[in-house]
């Protein structure tokens, strides 16, 4: 591109554009479904592997078999374009087929994170008036009563169905249960064999419904269209080198949008080896690594510090690696300049690429590469997104280098939130340029090249008693330069019951042979040098490990409580 006089704005001068080519930047986006999407880029590559399940190896013509039986099953089953079918499960290759087999039919994925409480799914699966739910046999038992309650049918997915030599669970499990409505996988894809149905789309189809606590506090159902899902796989796969044909490590579950589109649409859209890990374990990454030697991986910043203190990557060659990626939670610049040594120390010719990005706006919304990989910087917005600073609840934009609200517009952004139009407006904002923008109450800067870097969020922000605002990253960024830190997270803690404000309170992981008490000195020294007085944490707490959710991020409210519940 040629460079423009740059106006200080970032929505009009774009400046990260020229970190991509022309193609990434003018192609145009898909208006298809997620079905046709794939179909299109798998063309010629029939023969390539699709998905890795524990040593079942898949190609993408078997993929699309599948999923096209799959189709033409749920149409057996009497499911039409619009209705809603409930998907409660993890990955597995017969959840892929359901996943694009319902969005051939243009049915509506409402995908619930199994590991939430039944009377949750009960509610998500009655909001969204669907009478079919899709779940591995080994969530039936904790859900039988209440699919029997409310008369659905299920197909019952065995998590072993396509291991090798796999044992079937679902008959055992089944037969424990004689009120059963339940239909096993194999019975479903008997009814779509021989059968093919015309795949459906129209413009603003809804491909699913994933869940997120999002920016305004009470779990909601986030609409995600087919243009909205597809557009970040195009945006991806267009502005950022991924080769069709290589190995790609899928850990993320397909109940989160990092996981539904980053970890699934996307790979697939590349054409590589998608290999699943339906439930991961942090301690046994370096396992998977070794064993499978993915050219690509996705992970979060715990997974990764998880694979450093392990041990068991000493001496392994890891020149295959093309890409480290991470997102979904915050990470500091001291553990990022360990992590990119730790690759060099691996023979990998890369530094981690980060990003991010939020379920409102399908997940991913910027990118680093090896163009433009700054330390402390999340990245740039892929080519078709547009990222910049406002004040904070206005559509008044700052300039570069100047902290405000991140807001974000281009052709990821939710359709909305499933039931809760209030909320929805409180989050999608019309500004005076005509467009709408998704303000995600995280605060950031952006430079003249186009890097984005956070600083903090909205609801993360601590306001003392004497009401001054205090940001829990800058106290950990400060606390995760002594050598003698692995991790950190900063929280609230009350004062005084019936008293307004908190005081920073930092839960600190030591490394091995340090003291607690001498490090506690030297911290708080350590803060009081780097940071104004009333910024710098107030209580100290050395643990073991952080309290993690589900997903792998910081667990704050743990930590929220924990603090509360500690003498001094």
């Amino acid at each position: 591109m040629n460079e423009q006089k740059k106006t200080g704005y970032a929505s009009i001068d774009k400046p990260w554009l020229k970190f991509y080519s022309e193609e990434a930047i003018n192609a145009p986006l898909p208006q298809c479904s997620m079905y046709e999407y794939l179909v299109l880029k798998c063309k010629g590559r029939e023969d390539y592997p699709a998905l890795n399940y524990f040593g079942t190896k898949i190609s993408y013509g078997e993929l699309m078999q599948g999923i096209n039986r799959a189709a033409a099953a749920f149409h057996e089953l009497g499911i039409k374009a619009g209705e809603t079918v409930t998907i409660c499960a993890i990955t597995t290759p017969e959840i892929i087929c359901a996943i694009y087999g319902l969005n051939k039919l243009g049915a509506v994925c409402n995908i619930i994170e199994p590991r939430v409480n039944v009377e949750q799914i009960k509610r998500r699966i009655v909001d969204a008036s669907s009478d079919v739910i899709v779940l591995c046999d080994v969530f039936y038992k904790k859900l039988s009563t209440m699919i029997n309650e409310l008369e659905l049918t299920a197909v019952v997915v065995p998590v072993t169905g396509s291991m090798p030599f796999g044992k079937k669970l679902v008959a055992s499990l089944m037969r424990k249960n004689p009120k059963s409505r339940g239909i096993t996988w194999r019975k479903l894809m008997k009814l779509g064999e021989g059968k093919d149905v015309k795949p459906f789309y129209e413009k603003n189809h809804i491909a699913a419904i994933i869940y997120t606590g999002g920016t305004t506090g009470i779990a909601k159902g986030v609409m995600l269209s087919d243009r909205a899902v597809n557009s970040v796989a195009h945006q991806y796969t267009l502005g950022i080198d991924i080769k069709a044909g290589k190995k790609f490590l899928n850990i993320m579950p397909p109940f989160i949008a990092y996981g539904f589109v980053c970890g699934l649409h996307m790979p697939l859209s590349a054409g590589v080896e998608v290999i699943i890990i339906p439930k991961f374990e942090p301690t046994r990454f370096a396992f998977m690594i070794k064993r499978y030697r993915p050219n690509y991986f996705l992970g979060v910043p715990s997974h990764y510090e998880e694979l450093m203190k392990g041990g068991e990557l000493d001496g392994v060659d890891m020149s295959f690696v093309d890409v480290a990626g991470m997102g979904g939670d915050a990470l500091n610049k001291e553990t990022e300049i360990e992590i990119n040594a730790f690759f060099r120390q691996h023979n990998m010719n890369v530094a981690v690429d980060k990003g991010y990005g939020m379920t409102e706006m399908c997940s991913s919304v910027c990118t680093t590469s090896a163009a433009i990989n700054e330390i402390g910087s999340v990245g740039v917005p892929l080519p078709s997104t547009t990222i910049s600073i406002f004040e904070p609840g206005t559509d008044r934009e700052l300039k570069y280098g100047e902290s405000g609200e991140i807001c974000i517009t281009g052709p990821g952004m939710m359709h909305g939130y499933f039931g809760h139009s209030a909320e929805t407006v409180k989050v999608i904002k019309k500004h005076a340029d005509g467009l709408d923008w998704v303000h995600s109450q995280d605060i950031g800067y952006m430079t003249e090249n186009g890097s984005l870097y956070v600083v903090g969020r909205i609801k993360r922000m601590l306001i003392r008693p004497d009401g001054h605002n205090v940001w829990p990253s800058q106290i950990e960024s400060v606390i995760c330069e002594h050598p003698g830190v692995l991790q950190c997270s900063v929280v609230g803690r009350k004062v005084e019951s019936g008293k307004n404000g908190v005081l920073p309170t930092a839960f600190v992981v030591a490394k091995q042979g340090f003291e607690y008490k001498k490090l506690r000195e030297e911290l708080v020294k350590l803060n009081f040098e780097k940071l104004p007085e009333r910024d710098v944490a107030q209580y100290y707490y050395f643990v073991d490990e952080l309290p993690l959710t589900p997903v792998g991020k910081v667990d704050y409210r743990r930590l929220e409580q924990l603090a509360n519940e500690a003498k001094e």
